[in-house]
């Protein structure tokens, strides 16, 4: 994503929270060269046979009017930062025609906006950004509902040191406009492990949690070593964490605690069904994040 001649793609509908992508995207650092394309898919409205055919030829009619005009506004804001902005429209359900496009296209990111997300369940139930994030298999920038675009970016990187980690902070070395970046490694809590210790005496269990947890503080702090080396010669003001908690709730908190612009981490390259089930980290911090999120993935 950070070399010459990229191709992005940007997934709009007719709601406000398509404003706020082109908002977020008419700031967003980008390689020189970049071709941007931008879908929207028109969906079939249902409507009663009481009105006649002249009547719902008049409506279909008001809403190709209206996606025209959306999409011609797409295309002259987008052009003012980018070289070159396509317009695609489809026809038919919007998050099986996007992934179609992106079969067709094969862009190097997509971005989507994070509509359709149920936080307060801890699930993502059958949205076009939940069906991206599973399907798609290019990297995927998601941009919340609220989002306030600006010059020099203030970046968190999630690295647990393994290659998916690596590879999104290679991204981000790449990544111009970066103004701070702040690579976090997540201690987990110990989990089912405390259920084994629990089983010990006292002195004993005690000692072998403390060894333990060392164990992973160092695995931390390696993580946070091996991916500053990936990032030297970065110009940014670079900070090193270690937090301590869940993995996707303790990244996100320090997210809106230090308020990032943008989070980043890498993804396995799993797609569909596996990718659901797995539960990964970086599906977790989609769901939770209030900023947008970069899933850098293979």
């Amino acid at each position: 994503m950070g070399a010459p001649g990229m191709r992005w793609l940007i997934a709009l509908d007719e709601s406000e929270f398509s404003e706020r992508i082109l908002g977020w995207m008419r700031t967003f650092p980008h390689p020189a060269h970049t071709v941007l394309t931008v879908v929207h898919v028109l969906e079939p409205i249902e409507l009663p046979e009481t009105l006649g055919a002249r009547g719902q030829a008049l409506i279909r009619q008001q809403q190709g009017s209206m996606v025209e005009v959306l999409l011609d506004r797409a295309r002259a804001l987008l052009a003012q930062s980018f070289e070159t902005v396509e317009v695609i429209l489809r026809e038919g359900v919007p998050s099986q025609e996007i992934l179609q496009v992106i079969h067709e296209h094969q862009p190097d990111l997509v971005v989507s906006g994070m509509r359709g997300f149920y936080r307060s369940a801890g699930v993502a139930f059958g949205s076009v950004s939940q069906r991206l994030l599973a399907y798609a298999p290019c990297s995927l920038m998601l941009v919340p509902g609220k989002v306030a675009p600006g010059v020099g970016l203030r970046v968190m990187l999630a690295t647990d040191g393994s290659p998916d980690a690596l590879r999104a902070a290679g991204l981000v070395k790449d990544l111009p406009g970066v103004q701070e970046l702040v690579v976090v490694s997540v201690v987990r809590p110990l989990g089912a492990a405390q259920a084994v210790l629990d089983r010990f005496q006292g002195v004993e269990s005690r000692t072998m949690r403390a060894d333990l947890l060392r164990s992973r503080r160092a695995a931390a702090r390696k993580a946070l070593a091996v991916t500053l080396e990936v990032l030297k010669g970065r110009p940014a003001n670079i900070r090193a964490v270690v937090l301590s908690g869940h993995p996707a709730e303790a990244i996100v908190r320090a997210a809106r605690r230090d308020g990032a612009d943008l989070l980043v981490i890498g993804a396995r390259g799993y797609t569909g069904v596996k990718a659901v089930a797995l539960g990964s980290v970086s599906h977790a911090v989609a769901q939770l994040a209030t900023c947008p999120v970069l899933i850098v993935k293979p």
